[in-house]
């Protein structure tokens, strides 16, 4: 057991023996805050910009939702075809980057003109990249001239994300993977034409990207 885990049961034992033990009533998920949070939350981690408590976002439904899901289901035709939408940019987050439909298809339109950013977990693309399929896909985007880069700072960059000319999101369950595509029950949302969406995700790729370090090609 983690040393994490180990503090979360103990917290979590001795909000039960209070519970027991006295009759008023007391918040516990407080109580579990004070006693484990601090450690659950800086365990010899380094952390990131803005991970304290901040307000969700609202935004009003627009344009139109396309869902796809997998095993082949069209989850991987309907990323493919959100990056063959693009006419000037491409933001992509990205946990797991190995997939050859999706790499073709921003090499494809980076051929087009489209400006493209990519920000990947380093952890699981680089460090433990142990098929080499990962660091293959990343450095043929490299050597196209798209701008790649890992992120470190948190215990993993889960974000998939795609997002195109500031007014389509993409995102969803669905790893950019061979095993999303047909091994894995994954899902994938398009809001197609609703900038306010892609705003609020675009700022959220803004504090990854200045977070994360650029892609080191290895030969």
């Amino acid at each position: 057991m983690t040393r994490t885990a180990s503090l979360f049961k103990a917290a979590m034992v001795s909000a039960l023996m209070l519970a027991c033990s006295h009759s008023f009533a007391f918040d516990i998920s407080s109580m579990l805050m004070k006693t484990a949070g601090h450690a659950i939350f800086s365990e010899g981690k380094k952390f990131s910009e803005g991970v304290s408590s901040k307000p969700s976002h609202t935004v009003a439904a627009a344009g139109t939702v396309e869902v796809a899901f997998s095993p082949n289901e069209g989850a991987e035709a309907l990323i493919v075809k959100v990056i063959d939408s693009a006419q000037r940019e491409i933001r992509v987050l990205s946990y797991s980057f190995t997939s050859a439909p999706v790499t073709q298809a921003l090499l494809n339109a980076k051929k087009r003109g489209v400006d493209i950013k990519l920000v990947a977990d380093h952890k699981n693309n680089v460090a433990e990249d142990r098929s080499g399929k990962a660091r293959a896909a990343l450095s043929a985007l490299v050597n196209a001239g798209v701008d790649v880069r890992t992120i470190n700072v948190y215990a993993i960059h889960h974000d998939k994300v795609i997002l195109v000319d500031g007014i389509t999101t993409e995102l969803g369950s669905y790893n950019y993977s061979a095993a999303a595509a047909s091994r894995n029950s994954e899902n994938v949302l398009v809001n197609w034409n609703n900038p306010a969406l892609a705003k609020v995700y675009l700022d959220h790729f803004q504090r990854n990207y200045r977070q994360s370090t650029p892609y080191e090609l290895r030969y």
